[in-house]
């Protein structure tokens, strides 16, 4: 009898350590230490190109760069390259609600050096400094918290002088938003 009791212990254990080392962990957001995102919505219907770079710098910072790139008529060319920085109040950074600045500059063609037929001819760029605040939710999905998703909405202000041709950064303030998906590393 006492064999049988040890028998029926150590298969119990046996079967225990195995489904606990064959179980999967899910890994937390304090082991992403970076995020690489792009809008892959306005690249496909629009020819817009739109990223993200962040890396984790503490529990709720994380610090990057971003970039836009458009070559739409209505846009004349719109170029920015920012450095970024977010607060996650949860202190789960890269994970969750993010209130985030950038700075950076933006350039665009002039529209008023465009023929009627919307060719372009001796164009000169307007370059001009930016700021900029955006408030955004980063889910980090899958079992291994990879994959990622992000949405958020912010405002984005042209600074310096404005030239007296069209352009979308003589506009002074323009509205942003995110829809991004990407990977964590």
């Amino acid at each position: 009898m006492p064999r049988r009791l040890v028998l029926v212990i150590a298969s119990l254990l046996t079967t225990t350590v195995s489904q606990a080392q064959a179980t999967p962990v899910r890994a937390d957001s304090a082991v992403r230490k970076a995020v690489v995102t792009f809008n892959p919505f306005a690249a496909i219907i629009l020819g817009y190109v739109a990223g993200d770079v962040e890396v984790k710098s503490s529990p709720v910072l994380t610090l990057g760069g971003g970039v836009s790139l458009v070559n739409l008529r209505e846009f004349g060319g719109y170029r920015a390259y920012e450095a970024k920085a977010r607060y996650y109040p949860g202190e789960h950074a890269p994970r969750g609600f993010s209130i985030g600045g950038a700075g950076g500059f933006a350039s665009a063609d002039d529209e008023s050096n465009r023929d009627i037929d919307g060719q372009r001819v001796a164009t000169s760029r307007n370059t001009r400094p930016t700021i900029a605040t955006e408030f955004s939710y980063q889910w980090l999905l899958d079992p291994s918290s990879r994959f990622v998703a992000v949405t958020g909405l912010g405002l984005k202000r042209f600074l310096g002088s404005r030239s007296d041709r069209r352009n979308p950064i003589n506009d002074g303030v323009l509205p942003t938003a995110r829809l991004n998906i990407g990977i964590a590393f």
